[in-house]
This record gives C-alpha cells, sequence and structure tokens, in this order.
C-alpha cells in the first residue's frame, strides 16, 4: 500500500507544477503577448515621420522566414485594408501609399506565424505606427 500512496503523491506533486504554467502560457496568449521571437520588423517609415505629396514608402522584414505565413500579411491605413498596394515575398513586403488623410495617419502591419516557444501555435502579431501627413501649403486644392 505504500508504494501505491508515493505514486500518488508524485502524480499530484507533477500536476502542482504544470498546472501554474498552463494557467502562465494561457494568460500570455490571452494579452497577445508574442511567444518568441518577433516575427516582422517595419523598417519604414519611422515613428512619426512627416510624409508629402510623394506618398509613404512603407518597408517590412519577416524576421524569420521559416516561421512567418506571408499569405497571411495584411495592412491597415487608418483601418482600412491597403494590402493590395504590396508586393510580398518570403522574406517581407514593400509598397507606396498615396491615399494618406491631413494630418496623422495610422499604419498597421499584421502577419500570422508559429510560435517559436511552441510550435504547434499559430500566433498573430501586429505594429501599428503614426505618422503626419502634410501637404505643401502653396498647392491648389481646388
Amino acid at each position: 500500500m505504500r508504494v501505491g500512496r508515493r505514486v500518488k503523491a508524485r502524480v499530484g506533486l507533477g500536476w502542482l507544477l504544470v498546472l501554474p504554467a498552463c494557467a502562465a502560457l494561457a494568460a500570455v496568449l490571452a494579452l497577445g503577448v508574442p511567444i518568441g521571437s518577433p516575427l516582422l520588423r517595419v523598417e519604414a517609415p519611422t515613428p512619426g515621420a512627416v510624409v508629402g505629396p510623394e506618398g509613404l514608402e512603407v518597408m517590412v522584414r519577416f524576421t524569420d522566414e521559416g516561421r512567418v505565413a506571408p499569405e497571411t500579411f495584411r495592412v491597415l491605413l487608418n483601418g482600412a485594408d491597403v494590402t493590395e498596394s504590396f508586393t510580398t515575398g518570403e522574406n517581407g513586403s514593400v509598397g507606396r501609399l498615396h491615399s494618406l488623410l491631413d494630418g496623422e495617419n495610422r499604419l498597421r502591419a499584421e502577419v500570422f506565424g508559429r510560435s517559436r516557444l511552441a510550435p504547434w501555435l499559430l500566433v498573430e502579431e501586429g505594429h501599428e505606427i503614426r505618422v503626419t501627413h502634410r501637404r505643401p501649403l502653396d498647392l491648389d486644392r481646388g
């Protein structure tokens, strides 16, 4: 009988160690925190950039090609999907946007990929950058 009690005690102790780890992983996923290294990096524009009539050049690099699903890449400008303006490959995406509003604009790049720490999980990662669009004062707006 004593052997049976020891086995039950060890199994019970094992669950006490596993449950907090599972709870921590669930909390991280619920908060949307990326697990492992980042999936993408916005190289251009820089946050707070001032853009003129030439438009906004956007360059996004996928940091780990093996984990990123490029077909899930999406770009939003002020909430509108402008992904069709981009050329996307295995290592990143590039595009130029001309439909900016006067003043502050929000650019968001998103992609899905496999988590480095939990490869069975598909996670979404997004980066948001704010830029300012200013037209020249002498531009005829009529």
